[in-house]
């Protein structure tokens, strides 16, 4: 099926702000994630490979390729392999982090709210921490949901607008923030940075005609200068070992579209 006209969508006029956030902050590819200290990355990551095996995943905003790049070392890893992302820049770091590990992928410059793909073409999709950074996060994840296979499944992350334990960890910090005026000082690029409670990806999901077949928030953290990673390696083992609750800063989904 030949891939759809693309469409102009909210967050075009953001490809200049992401070009230049990769430059800043993506020039050159990731170490080794650390599974230690690396919790997001480490869940996601199994998440996908609880998924597989599947001929084929797109990984929709993969940003420096360190997702694909663990997902093509896996065992039972697609055969074939996917990314997109709104920055062009960033796509080149991504193909050195696959390149350092012997992998390889399909790359294409799209915005996630008009994906220049056909629909039903991948068994598999991951969309990691992206859908906060889109002006119509609905549209990206319907994207998401047309490019998905019928029966195949979509790992989809985002913040938490209820992450409440890394909240209580960083109060006093965050209050000492408030009381100097220094909120968005680090930031050296002003782009869309929202979050989304469980109920309302869940409805997003839904919304496209998924069926959810997991929710679970994970991981929380303290900020700088307290997040040492003997510090992070504690939370994140006690994360591990945890029950599961809502309170996470991660929400993540599994949901599978009709066969």
């Amino acid at each position: 099926m030949p891939a759809p006209v693309r469409q102009a969508a909210p967050s075009d006029d953001l490809r200049e702000v992401y070009e230049l956030r990769a430059e800043l902050e993506y020039a050159t590819p990731p170490p080794t994630p650390d599974l230690r200290l690396e919790r997001k990355y480490q869940r996601l990551l199994e998440l996908v490979a609880g998924t597989l095996p599947a001929p084929s995943l797109l990984d929709a905003g993969c940003g420096d390729g360190r997702y694909l790049a663990g997902i093509a070392q896996l065992a039972d890893a697609p055969e074939r392999l996917a990314g997109v992302d709104i920055s062009e820049r960033i796509l080149a770091t991504a193909e050195q982090t696959l390149a350092r590990v012997g992998a390889s992928a399909v790359l294409v410059r799209a915005n996630l709210e008009s994906l220049p793909l056909p629909d039903g073409s991948f068994e598999r999709v991951l969309c990691a921490q992206a859908i906060e950074h889109l002006r119509a996060p609905e549209l990206g994840v319907a994207e998401l949901a047309r490019v998905l296979a019928p029966g195949g499944l979509l790992v989809l992350s985002t913040d938490n607008a209820r992450n409440y334990l890394t909240k209580g960890l960083n109060l006093p910090r965050s209050a000492a923030v408030r009381a100097l005026r220094l909120n968005g000082r680090r930031r050296l690029v002003d782009f869309p940075h929202a979050s989304f409670t469980r109920a309302e990806v869940s409805a997003l999901v839904s919304d496209c005609g998924l069926t959810v077949e997991r929710l679970e928030t994970f991981r929380m953290h303290l900020q700088a200068p307290l997040g040492r990673p003997t510090a992070t390696m504690f939370l994140n083992a006690l994360d591990r070992r945890s029950p599961r609750h809502p309170w996470g800063d991660i929400v993540v989904v599994v949901a599978r579209k009709p066969a």
